[in-house]
């Protein structure tokens, strides 16, 4: 994917949104979320080590292999110690 720009995103509270930017830097990309009648949120995917940012966001994937649906955006909770 070249660019995470204008892809609908959901938060698992009931907030909805779309990204509005989309920042490539060394091992991680920034994603802006503006926030339909909230404040904007932030999302880093890091290359090297668990994302960061805000968790609970996911987006929406329209041509996902077994049919288009939300996945989840970050990996914030795969490395949580339970």
């Amino acid at each position: 994917m070249s660019t995470w720009k204008g892809i609908k995103v959901k938060h698992q509270d009931g907030r909805e949104g779309v990204i509005a930017s989309d920042y490539a830097g060394f091992m991680h990309r920034g994603l802006q979320i503006n926030v339909v009648g909230g404040e904007d949120a932030y999302v880093q995917l890091n290359s090297d080590g668990p994302d960061s940012g805000e968790a609970g966001w996911s987006w929406w994937c329209e041509n996902f292999s077994g049919g288009a649906r939300w996945l989840s955006l970050g990996d914030h909770f795969q490395h949580e110690k339970h």
